[in-house]
């Protein structure tokens, strides 16, 4: 294998933007008549809009006709029927797989098969996301994820693949994870979340060691769970003396898109999946580089009917090749639909007010949560994790806090302090639900 080839899979991540379609095209004709064969709800669905597998002759008519579908949807179908799956299943009962979860941040975890064809398939995908952080062969993967999560084992195949070792650490156990990085010495770690980013830098503090001795040798760590604000890139970029790259997608059907070394938008493995960019709610696409919903069509999975499954992020693509020579779409996220708030009529995400938590050290950690009260509100409020003795003053950060939140922003905020661990205990260990709902 040649170690010094800039990509895992030339062909793919480089194909002309004609043989791309042509071959999204393809993959996805043949998938269609499967898919509506196996899935219950998809089925449904597409009986209720009229639309039949031999309809779709092309992608212009599949992104005229076919209907969404959305992770509401799956449970309410699982809950009215019994079915685990929620209708989205293609596999006959006694077919061997594994079922894994989804994180569950937004509601109740779905189940999600995976075959091993398919996780041959995913770590084809994913040995492209290690190969760009860094790993060749003869190196080390250090991986620290849930297990419960579908590309979980993929991507511990994926490592295999490129020829590496791998090592295994749970998200929260973080004296394991120093451990691994002070002897292991691993050259690309995935995932780094925001919690274990903040973890690993108070307990390397606490160890009283050089955190770019311990960290600075692991050329590239793998952040997901939440945005790379400019500080956490930072925080791994300057303080670790390594190199942070983003990787996004959804925690139901895959991990499908990560930065390259130019760091300018996560490219998407256009022969595996196909991207929409849509006005949210609504199948109306939007312009390259307009704001929109993503829709996500996997063209290769056998186990799961993910169609124009609505991913609830909001963001932009474009289809502009990458300096990096990667002609993939390319996808910069603003955040969930679900996490936006109107204020005074003005959109707010999470990932603006982070950005300027981040401005302040006391709390840079990214725990916090916007609290909603309806759909148009007079004022932001946020609950800010913090814990005793954290703040030296905290009544005194508080209106200085909320002062530049009003000026960055212009819309009034109040700021509440809560337990940082209250927060973290919300959500999966990797992130924090973002949106508090009022009572």
């Amino acid at each position: 294998m040649d170690a010094e080839r800039r990509f895992w899979n030339d062909e793919m991540e480089t194909l002309p933007s004609d043989r791309k379609r042509a071959l999204q095209e393809a993959r996805l004709l043949a998938r269609l008549p499967n898919a509506w064969a196996g899935s219950s709800l998809l089925r449904r669905e597409w009986k209720a809009s009229g639309v039949h597998p031999a309809d779709i002759r092309s992608l212009d008519d599949f992104i005229r006709a076919v209907p969404t579908v959305h992770k509401e949807m799956v449970r309410q179908f699982r809950d009215d029927t019994g079915d685990p799956y929620g209708g989205m299943s293609l596999l006959p009962a006694d077919v061997p797989c594994d079922v894994h979860t989804s994180s569950g941040t937004t509601g109740a975890p779905t189940f999600l098969p995976i075959t091993e064809r398919d996780k041959s398939i995913f770590a084809e995908s994913l040995a492209r996301h290690l190969w760009a952080a860094g790993l060749r062969p003869g190196g080390v993967a250090s991986l620290s994820l849930a297990l419960y999560l579908r590309p979980a084992f993929a991507l511990a195949d994926a490592a295999r693949r490129i020829g590496a070792r791998v090592t295994f650490t749970d998200w929260p156990d973080l004296p394991r994870v120093v451990q691994t990085f002070r002897y292991l010495k691993p050259d690309v770690h995935a995932f780094l979340s925001p919690p274990q980013a903040i973890g690993l830098r108070a307990e390397i503090a606490r160890l009283g060691l050089d955190p770019k001795e311990i960290l600075g040798s692991t050329g590239g760590f793998i952040w997901a769970g939440d945005a790379l604000t400019p500080k956490a890139r930072r925080l791994v970029d300057e303080e670790w003396d390594s190199e942070a790259f983003e990787l996004s997608g959804t925690g139901d059907l895959c991990f499908m898109m990560q930065e390259c070394d130019r760091h300018d938008g996560l490219h998407m493995h256009d022969d595996l999946w196909f991207v929409e960019v849509v006005e949210p709610g609504t199948t109306i696409p939007v312009a390259e580089g307009e704001r929109g919903e993503f829709l996500f069509t996997s063209l290769m999975d056998e186990s799961l009917a993910f169609i124009r499954w609505r991913s609830e992020d909001i963001g932009t693509a474009t289809t502009e090749p990458c300096a990096c020579g990667r002609t993939s779409t390319r996808l910069h996220f603003l955040g969930r639909v679900g996490y936006r708030v109107s204020i005074r009529g003005q959109t707010v995400f999470p990932v603006e007010v982070q950005r300027i938590l981040e401005l302040w050290p006391e709390v840079d950690h990214g725990l916090f949560q916007i609290v909603r009260t309806g759909p148009d509100m007079e004022i932001l409020r946020l609950r800010v994790g913090t814990r005793e003795g954290e703040i030296a003053d905290p009544a005194g950060l508080k209106p200085r806090l909320e002062a530049s939140l009003e000026d960055a922003l212009g819309i009034p905020a109040r700021v509440d302090w809560v337990d940082a661990e209250s927060l973290l205990a919300l959500g999966p260990p990797h992130k924090v639900p973002r949106i508090h709902e009022a009572d």
